[in-house]
């Protein structure tokens, strides 16, 4: 017999979370608190690898769960930039409408507001040409509206056609304190870009450009801007940063493009507020060291999907909610495989409505989707190492999912099962029913339900424990 109890809970400036086990025999802390982390910036204290889990079917659990109590707040944390009064209109610097290449003429206006300590570079209305710039730390870059930085096409971009790696559009990597945004737009003419990498993915396939990207910079805000037709990805929030808010932007590329995530993300301390995402791959892809995010209020559209993966070593801490997703080929969706994951805990995803959705919670531990098992029992467990998936402790609160193709699919390695599923008021319509396999302690909580229109509620609960739900039916229990 158990409840589970999630607790996230603040002390000065760091957060630390318990949890506890409430057996028969009494209360047994499953965290030793004098253990240590490799990572020493988030000193969360996490339990030791479980052994290797049988296959037998569990009996079913049929103890209430308490809705757990969270504290979610840890985006109020992040710090926004604050750029210096001063202006630097880009005509000043020899850029001009018609001219064939504006880089050399703004990173100039860029430079000299970095020579006096900050300022904002103000691209006014109209069409400029242009291709990579590198922002300075305390400078901002305003895209105003009826302003539209058009990528330079594929033939005359730096390094276009190579294998090796191709300058972002606007590189931020190693600025402190740096903002762009406006009501403008950034046309990153992707087409022949994605045509090229098409005709070279047999043999490795081109390096094309992120239009926003940067590694190890602290305090970056882009907000209100239009990004179309990327070459790639749209944002890249790389490895070492930190204090970093995308915020009011619209990403879109069409559902075809190829890898045109809208935003990557491979670092802590990240907020992405009020955005619109549109792309050909992943409308939000949260990599390894991802912790401390907060996405709030955000639009999807077609994309694969809200994602975490396929990389998925140490990724904790994540607050999703306010959410629509319109057509997506999944909602949430967690992805990875053994040899590149570890521990992925402690995610909250609240408040989501999802409207012809194929799949609106797929976490699987097998990826690509080309190595999923054909049956529960067609794969066997192996050794439990430092890059087995680790997933635990998620929690699902105030979903409406309708015109879902099927309910969901939630499959572990038989090695090492997910647990600490909590589906708290979840109601989810689709043609077909969930599959759940090799998952401990899942529970449905105040009158979460499944329907469906042909066959069971689960088609598939192999070696898992659910509770709260009515496997056939769909209905509370």
């Amino acid at each position: 017999m158990q409840i589970w109890y999630f607790n996230f809970f603040q002390s000065g400036k760091k957060l630390r979370v318990r949890k506890y086990l409430i057996a028969a025999l009494g209360i047994i802390p499953l965290f030793c608190t004098g253990c240590r982390r490799t990572d020493s910036l988030f000193p969360i204290v996490d339990e030791p690898l479980p052994s290797i889990i049988q296959k037998d079917e569990p009996s079913k659990d049929s103890t209430a769960v308490t809705s757990p109590v969270l504290n979610t707040n840890w985006g109020d944390a992040i710090v926004l930039p604050g750029i210096p009064a001063r202006s630097f209109a880009i005509a000043d610097f020899g850029a001009i409408t018609n001219a064939e290449d504006n880089a050399a003429s703004i990173q100039k206006a860029i430079d000299s507001a970095a020579k006096v300590g900050g300022g904002m570079v103000v691209v006014p209305a109209g069409t400029y040409n242009c291709g990579p710039l590198k922002l300075k730390s305390n400078v901002g870059l305003q895209i105003s509206e009826g302003a539209i930085l058009k990528v330079l096409p594929y033939e005359a971009y730096p390094g276009a056609g190579s294998t090796a790696s191709v300058a972002s559009f606007i590189d931020l990597t190693g600025t402190t304190n740096v903002w762009v945004g406006g009501q403008g737009m950034i046309d990153g003419q992707g087409a022949a870009w994605w045509t090229a990498y098409r005709a070279t993915k047999p043999t490795g396939g081109i390096a094309r450009p992120a239009m926003i990207a940067f590694d190890k910079a602290d305090t970056v805000e882009v907000a209100g801007i239009t990004i179309q037709n990327a070459p790639n990805g749209h944002i890249s929030v790389h490895r070492g940063n930190k204090n970093v808010t995308i915020s009011g932007v619209t990403l879109s590329s069409p559902d075809d493009s190829p890898n045109t995530d809208g935003i990557d993300v491979w670092s802590p301390y990240v907020n992405i507020l009020n955005c619109n995402i549109s792309c050909g791959d992943d409308n939000i892809a949260m990599n390894n060291d991802t912790k401390y995010v907060t996405i709030a209020d955000c639009t999807f559209g077609k994309g694969h999907g809200l994602s975490i993966g396929s990389y998925t070593s140490n990724i904790d801490h994540i607050y999703v909610h306010n959410c629509v997703f319109n057509g997506t080929d999944n909602g949430v969706h967690i992805k990875s495989s053994r040899g590149r994951s570890g521990i992925v805990a402690y995610l909250v995803y609240e408040n989501l409505t999802m409207t012809g959705v194929s799949t609106p919670i797929n976490i699987c531990e097998y990826y690509p989707d080309n190595t999923i098992p054909s049956s529960a029992t067609a794969d066997h467990s192996e050794v439990v190492t430092t890059s087995t998936p680790v997933w635990r402790r998620i929690v699902f609160k105030d979903f409406l999912v309708t015109g879902a193709q099927n309910a969901g699919l939630l499959w572990a390695v038989p090695e090492m099962h997910m647990k600490g599923l909590i589906f708290d008021n979840v109601h989810i319509s689709a043609k077909t029913g969930m599959k759940a396999n090799y998952i401990d302690s899942v529970a449905f909580i105040n009158g979460s339900k499944i329907a469906v229109s042909s066959g069971k509620a689960f088609v598939s609960t192999y070696a898992s424990s659910i509770s709260g739900i009515d496997l056939s039916t769909g209905a509370p229990e």
